[in-house]
């Protein structure tokens, strides 16, 4: 299990500083959404669905794609983690391809992951990126996420 946290850096120091509250709710503050709405995601943004509260999913990033040979379809590698009560499930695997169809380079797809037997789908609809001689650098993502369809495999 990989647990993250966030703190907040208060550099004054001020002995009256004693609200609880106010602190917690600047230590980690998730995206609120629905199942299927598009939203702009970036790495170590987490979010929160209407759709199942019990469960948090953290996008954790993207893997840079080294240009190696001109045979190799671009991708971006993906990580994310999903947490539902006391059950944790990180992955680093998922792959987004170039859009060869499209003029242009852009990067589209889908990843599948899923927690305690429910299995969901992530749609990567749009993934804005920077190329160099060398390297495609990911930087963030328009996703919808939701339940797992078998039509989308």
């Amino acid at each position: 299990m990989c647990i993250t946290s966030c703190s907040n850096n208060d550099d004054n120091n001020d002995a009256d500083n004693n609200n609880d509250d106010d602190n917690n709710e600047e230590m980690s503050i998730c995206l609120e959404k629905n199942f299927l709405e598009p939203f702009v995601i970036e790495p170590n943004d987490c979010v929160i669905f209407n759709d199942n509260p019990n469960m948090t999913f953290t996008f954790l990033g993207f893997e840079p794609y080294t240009k190696t040979h001109p045979n190799n379809v671009p991708h971006a590698g993906i990580s994310a983690r999903l947490v539902e009560e006391n059950d944790t499930w990180e992955f680093h695997t998922g792959m987004v391809y170039e859009d060869y169809e499209l003029e242009g380079t852009s990067f589209s797809g889908r990843v599948h992951t899923g927690i305690n037997n429910v299995s969901y789908t992530i749609f990567f609809d749009d993934i804005e990126f920077t190329e160099t001689e060398t390297q495609i650098i990911f930087h963030k993502a328009t996703i919808r996420f939701g339940y797992y369809d078998p039509e989308f495999d």
